[in-house]
């Protein structure tokens, strides 16, 4: 959404935003904290590099939401965290009989189709 303007986003859309991201951000500093944990747990689904696999999930998340928050380039910023995103989403919440698993699957799926959204609007 712009302002009646049109040159300037509004301020409900800078909160949305926002709001779009804090997910990620609480999730790069969870990862940051826990690093050898996650880390670890890539591993443990049998992907190969996983500190380097994690440190790059990192990289797409924080610079993705850098860029959506900020209102710069955002189709680059939601083209990252898509890339973050949907392949996560594809290989550690595939699993619908758990309830858990099924409710993180829908939750990403929510956020993938707001963050398409940001990736389609036409630039400012």
């Amino acid at each position: 959404m712009t302002s009646s303007a049109g040159s300037r986003p509004s301020l409900l859309d800078g909160i949305a935003r926002v709001l779009l991201c804090l997910v990620f951000l609480h999730a790069v500093i969870g990862k940051l904290t826990g690093f050898a944990g996650v880390a670890g747990m890539i591993a443990g689904r049998g992907l190969p590099l996983a500190p380097v696999l994690l440190a790059a999930a990192m990289a797409l998340m924080a610079v993705g939401s850098v860029l959506v928050i900020s209102g710069y380039k955002l189709r680059l910023g939601a083209i990252l965290l898509l890339l973050f995103l949907v392949p996560t989403t594809l290989l550690f919440h595939h699993d619908v009989a758990d309830p858990q698993e099924r409710i993180a699957l829908l939750k990403n799926l929510s956020i993938i189709g707001g963050l398409l959204l940001v990736a389609e609007r036409p630039s400012t």
